[in-house]
């Protein structure tokens, strides 16, 4: 009986060609690869059938294997992405409309149709730090991860998280300067928590920022359907 797997393959074993338990699967690794082309090719209009091909599967077959793997359907996950981008380019300093392409909104009133209930508020009022918006703010746990979710009175605004509530609340203060703050209940986010209790082994195996955007993706979508 060897300890570890390293220990296995130093006496000559390899892994079992079925399983992969060390490496992704075929079928998986199209995925990583699907993941890979969403976070560089954000700006431009992404389709099922264009990730199918990036994949290797049919688009039938990557709409199955996405969602149990990741836990998102494809077009989910990118609109939460998307959102995360958007935020970032309005933080490093950028116009709407510069961040708005960036982001692959393709049109004003797109983004402002998609934005409105996944920010919380309209993007001028992000970009001046949430002045005069109300937030309320609640902390979770899932395993060692603490949640902070945040929202106003038309959506979602904010998923944070961390090791540390004090931490999170500064970094909700920071992005939110002008804003007035409150802390609620978290009883609010309990069936949105829960759904985030399952998680594919897989995603373990992904590299390290991948499986953060994809926690953070799952959570944001978890919430902001919570709040509908």
């Amino acid at each position: 009986m060897f300890r570890t797997a390293d220990e296995a393959e130093r006496r000559g074993y390899i892994a079992c060609l079925r399983c992969h338990p060390n490496s992704l699967a075929p079928a998986e690794r199209g995925i990583k690869a699907v993941l890979d082309h969403i976070e560089t090719h954000l700006e431009e209009t992404i389709t099922l059938e264009q990730l199918a091909t990036v994949a290797r599967v049919s688009p039938h077959h990557l709409q199955q294997i996405f969602k149990r793997v990741v836990g998102l359907s494809p077009k989910a996950y990118c609109d939460a992405v998307r959102v995360v981008r958007f935020k970032e380019r309005l933080k490093a300093g950028q116009s709407i409309a510069a961040a708005c392409y960036e982001a692959g909104y393709g049109s004003s009133r797109a983004l402002y149709d998609r934005t409105k209930k996944s920010m919380g508020m309209t993007p001028s009022k992000y970009r001046i730090g949430g002045h005069g918006i109300h937030v309320r703010y609640s902390i979770s746990r899932k395993g060692t991860n603490t949640i902070l979710s945040a929202r106003t009175k038309l959506g979602l605004c904010a998923v944070l998280s961390g090791k540390k509530a004090s931490a999170l609340i500064c970094d909700l203060t920071s992005e939110f300067p002008k804003a007035v703050l409150r802390r609620e209940s978290s009883a609010k986010w309990k069936s949105a928590m829960h759904t985030l209790r399952v998680e594919d082994p897989l995603v373990s195996k992904l590299p390290r920022d991948l499986q953060e955007r994809i926690f953070q993706a799952r959570v944001r979508t978890a919430f902001a359907a919570a709040i509908l």
